[in-house]
């Protein structure tokens, strides 16, 4: 099983993986991730004495991890730190706001989404990080985090109607929103995986999603709002 973690900056996306990584310990992450990739790029700009745009730092972090995507395969247990979908999401975000640094055009996102559709066959679970209510109260988000987190919920609504552009036809991998706090995020997890990090009952990764389920997140999510409204009512007593 091949797993990725996707959402916007500052909602919790290591914390998130290392519970994971605990809870199911058959599973395993690469070493690197694409910070590293960001990193070594800046480097050797600073070595070259040249200036680096978004769209050489967004096409390298592309290629990586599609690189790292193709060194697993259906039988083994991993999770990535993000997939190719925060890829072409963050380079949209920055074609919109800053065109002429990022050097983030039409032209290139045409030539990255059909990369980022194929790629997606090598995930089959794609966890996301949503910014909720609850989330509010904890953590202190941008504008930008804020603002990328709508492309979030229009890919997996997207996703949900069967119209997304970034992901196959075929062999998708399923998107399953996953919130509140770590504790909780897992108890979510745990809906679809088994103790072993297997599907539970064998089903299809099509058939994760289902309206009952839907329902159950809807529920849960209502919980996790009203948990934290006590709790700052406690607090403020």
């Amino acid at each position: 099983m091949r797993i990725a973690i996707s959402g916007t900056s500052n909602i919790g996306k290591q914390q998130f993986k290392r519970s994971l990584l605990t809870a199911f310990p058959q599973y395993k992450t690469p070493d690197t991730t694409y910070k590293h990739v960001i990193e070594a790029i800046y480097q050797k700009s600073e070595t070259e004495e040249r200036e680096t745009s978004g769209a050489d730092i967004q096409w390298n972090i592309l290629n990586y991890m599609i690189d790292e995507f193709q060194k697993f395969d259906r039988d083994d247990k991993v999770i990535f730190d993000g997939c190719t979908l925060d890829n072409i999401l963050y380079s949209l975000y920055m074609m919109e706001k800053a065109p002429g640094v990022s050097k983030i055009d039409n032209k290139f996102i045409d030539n990255c989404v059909p990369i980022v559709r194929e790629s997606m066959k090598y995930i089959d679970i794609v966890f996301l990080l949503p910014i909720t209510k609850a989330d509010e109260t904890d953590r202190k988000f941008s504008d930008e985090d804020r603002e990328i987190n709508n492309l979030y919920n229009a890919l997996h609504k997207q996703y949900l109607q069967g119209v997304s552009p970034f992901l196959p036809k075929d062999d998708q991998p399923a998107i399953i929103e996953v919130f509140g706090n770590d504790t909780q995020r897992l108890q979510m997890v745990k809906l679809y995986l088994d103790e072993s990090g297997e599907v539970i009952n064998d089903k299809s990764i099509s058939d994760l999603i289902d309206p009952a389920m839907m329902d159950l997140v809807e529920t849960t999510e209502q919980m996790v709002d009203k948990d934290k409204k006590e709790k700052s009512k406690t607090s403020n007593k």
